[in-house]
């Protein structure tokens, strides 16, 4: 069988074109070669049997819709490739705006850093090597923090990146620059309606934030103002149709509403808070 054979027979058996950049990925993957060597030797025959074993059990694990993350052990957020487990999210483009816009309100200067559930790290590791920030990452769930830890040692950013178990806040009393969090934020209805790619793998923890998506975010905006310094921002990714509802969590707890980013489908996705 040819490389090339073996590419197609995997598209037939998925019938899911859209899958092709994943299969490509799998074949790289289990014969260690790269897209360059892949296209260049795709009229060769498959002569690693170890190879082609490995390819078929992951080929496998992506037709039962097991996300192609979780497979390969890691995934590309914001041009760097994060390690990930089924114990934290796979981080989404989504997320990259959240990123994007606390990279232009940090700028060049020093802040303290929030991020509360961190997940895989993948928001603090980003923005403690593009800005001097000082980050204590927080995550309640124990196999999720191990993740974290290893994105945190893979980047060198043990002196940068703070890792600590706990929900919403730290136990010990201190005031951020700024908060940062992509909290769970669908709402049951949405994680009974979410692709079975997500329902069946994904952690629902870090999903589903109750019966109606928001509670979390009342929360976390609840206790802001406790951590933020005078003037300290708290950016927040939040749900499709749930503009309207943090706004009035934010002006209940007395924190004043600055922006809210689009994603590239126009949905609401991003709100900038501001402690006066």
């Amino acid at each position: 069988m040819l490389y090339s054979e073996l590419f197609a027979a995997a598209l037939r058996a998925s019938r899911k074109r859209e899958l092709s950049a994943a299969v490509e990925a799998l074949i790289e993957s289990s014969f260690g070669i790269s897209r360059t060597r892949f296209w260049i030797q795709k009229n060769q025959p498959v002569r690693d049997a170890t190879g082609l074993r490995r390819f078929r059990r992951r080929l496998q694990r992506l037709l039962d819709d097991e996300p192609l993350a979780y497979i390969l052990g890691a995934k590309e957020f914001y041009g760097e490739t994060l390690l990930v487990s089924p114990a934290v999210l796979v981080p989404r483009p989504e997320t990259e705006l959240l990123v994007e816009k606390a990279l232009q309100l940090l700028g060049r200067g020093k802040a303290r850093v929030l991020d509360i559930g961190a997940g895989s790290g993948a928001i603090a590791v980003i923005l403690a090597l593009r800005s001097r920030a000082e980050v204590t990452a927080l995550e309640k769930s124990l196999p999720a923090l191990a993740v974290l830890k290893k994105n945190i040692a893979r980047f060198g950013l043990r002196e940068r990146v703070r890792p600590l178990a706990g929900d919403l806040f730290p136990l010990r009393a201190e005031r951020f620059q700024m908060i940062v969090s992509n909290p769970p934020y669908l709402s049951r209805r949405d994680w009974r309606r979410a692709p079975a790619t997500v329902r069946l793998y994904e952690p629902r923890a870090a999903l589903e934030a109750g019966p109606a998506g928001t509670e979390a975010l009342a929360r976390i905006i609840a206790g802001a103002p406790g951590r933020l310094e005078p003037g300290g921002r708290l950016l927040l990714e939040i749900g499709r149709g749930q503009h309207r509802a943090v706004s009035g969590f934010l002006k209940g707890a007395g924190l004043r509403e600055r922006e809210c980013v689009r994603d590239y489908a126009g949905i609401e996705r991003v709100i900038v808070a501001q402690m006066e």
